[in-house]
């Protein structure tokens, strides 16, 4: 492998794994959230 490649491979690596941050935290984020509501409302809670 060339010097050049190992560089295309970490930069895409880094944005590879930014854009699943981007899009997975608040995913994680909305459903943690609809969990605590389900279990608040003792499992009763509007679909």
């Amino acid at each position: 492998m060339m010097t050049m490649d190992n560089e295309l491979i970490i930069t895409g690596a880094f944005l590879g794994a930014g854009l699943l941050a981007y899009v997975i935290i608040p995913g994680l984020l909305v459903v943690w959230d609809r969990v605590l509501d389900h279990i608040e409302s003792g499992g009763n809670g509007p679909k």
